[in-house]
């Protein structure tokens, strides 16, 4: 199955906001001191390995 260029974008575009949603909810809350709300270091490193892969993934689709 080919993907068309405007196929192609949209995904691109979709990781990439899968990248910044990931990073706004894990690796920044990890620096945020809220009393409820503790995020543990193995959640803010999966968070922002996760981050990167769909970050990574987006570029190389935008490349593509």
């Amino acid at each position: 199955m080919q993907l068309t260029d405007n196929q192609l974008d949209l995904l691109s575009k979709y990781f990439s906001d899968i990248s910044k949603i990931l990073v706004a909810s894990t690796v920044i809350g990890f620096f945020v001191p809220v009393a409820d709300v503790t995020v543990s270091t193995a959640t803010f490193i999966t968070g922002a390995f996760m981050a990167l892969v769909f970050l990574s993934l987006s570029l190389r689709l935008v490349k593509f």
